[in-house]
């Protein structure tokens, strides 16, 4: 067992009426907030009522109730349970939300109506409370926000649904090898049993995507203050629109600036299937970041659309190569020419080029040819809850 590391389930009575717009800003509140202080949880409401679970290190979590029993958008504030856990039953939501009616309740031996007239108020008990935790922990409901629109229906899940999966965050050091120090930290995606992030998104529905994005960059962003990163933090950016873009970036600031990171040790990778979809809004958008202190960087660059017109149209601080092009790169004469007209072209443009070497040969090449940031198996496997110290190849 952890031993700090508990769950703490309350219920509370809202002051007032809130409808739809209103719950979206506080679960956007909520999941910046607890990202934090490296809390997760899930948040019910009916009928003016709150239910709510929070997990994490008990000193976060107490101080976080402390904090909500202050808010004024609530009253009647009551501890269910308040005790040490194993694991977490969320560890994979910075905060998930249903907007639950009765009829779903029943579905749950033992819960009856309970939040039918605010009955919740007074007739829940930490049975029944750990009954209907146990039923979102199981993933029998999952609530779907479509393009960050207000959608919050309950959808009872099944075999043939698409089920969000549970994710960590690992971290893979790029270094810069003419300096011999770490450049950056970047963040990936990985699964609770070793699967790679693009793994782990095979897994997600399509109309989850935009919302798996913000959870994933919001636990990095919490795993990097727990870790005390002083690296810059490079995360990956998989949006399906500019409007999810926009927003997700905004909530990406925000969060930093909670976990005391600046905005200058921030690096954006966006993927160039967004940027493509409106080159002028995506640019603005782009540039109104930047002013922010954030860099920017194109990933798989060489891949798809990601042509050279988006160097001059976006002026990215860094492209990142798509590893396809620097495999086996040393034996492939046709791709040697590609990234060297790649590498030119930046340096004309001051644009920085990360480029990922699994092999001392690959490595060999590349640095040669005048890149000096690198990532990849060669420098260091991505670790769990962990900074890996890099291993800078011999040359």
């Amino acid at each position: 067992m952890t031993a700090d590391l508990c769950t703490l389930i309350y219920n509370s009575a809202a002051t007032q009426p809130m409808n739809e717009a209103d719950l979206v800003a506080l679960l956007e509140e909520s999941r910046n907030r607890n990202a934090s202080v490296d809390v997760t949880g899930m948040l019910l409401y009916h009928d003016h009522c709150f239910f709510q679970v929070l997990e994490g290190p008990r000193d976060e979590v107490h101080q976080l109730a402390d904090r909500i029993e202050r808010d004024p958008r609530h009253s009647q504030m009551t501890v269910i349970i308040d005790e040490p856990i194993h694991k977490r039953s969320f560890g994979e939501w910075t905060m998930g939300f249903a907007h639950v009616s009765p009829e779903d309740l029943r579905r749950i031996e033992g819960m009856n109506d309970f939040f039918d007239g605010q009955r919740v108020l007074t007739d829940v008990d930490a049975g029944r409370a750990k009954k209907l935790l146990s039923a979102f922990g199981q993933g029998r409901w999952r609530v779907r926000l479509a393009n960050h629109r207000p959608s919050f229906a309950p959808i009872e899940t099944d075999a043939s649904m698409p089920q969000r999966p549970n994710f960590t965050t690992a971290f893979q050091p790029i270094v810069d090898a003419q300096e011999r120090s770490v450049f950056a930290y970047q963040a990936l995606i990985e699964g609770l049993e070793g699967e790679s992030g693009p793994q782990v998104m095979q897994r997600v529905a399509i109309d989850e995507i935009d919302e798996f994005d913000g959870d994933a960059r919001r636990l990095a962003l919490g795993a990097a203050k727990r870790l005390g990163l002083q690296h810059p933090l490079h995360m990956q950016f998989v949006p399906r629109s500019l409007g999810a873009a926009k927003n997700f970036l905004a909530s990406t600031i925000a969060t930093a600036e909670q976990c005391g990171i600046d905005p200058h040790r921030m690096i954006v990778e966006i993927q160039h299937e967004v940027s493509v979809i409106n080159p002028v809004e995506a640019a603005a958008m782009l540039e109104n970041v930047r002013r922010q202190g954030v860099r920017i960087s194109i990933g798989e660059f060489g891949s798809g659309y990601a042509g050279l017109a988006l160097l001059e149209h976006y002026r990215p601080d860094m492209i990142s190569i798509d590893p396809g092009l620097t495999h086996t790169i040393h034996d492939h004469g046709p791709r040697q020419a590609i990234v060297r007209g790649l590498i030119q072209t930046c340096e004309d443009l001051g644009i920085d080029v990360i480029a990922s070497a699994e092999t001392p040969d690959e490595y060999a090449w590349l640095a040669a040819e005048g890149i000096h940031l690198f990532t990849g198996s060669l420098i260091a496997e991505p670790a769990t809850d962990a900074l890996p110290t890099p291993r800078l190849p011999i040359t």
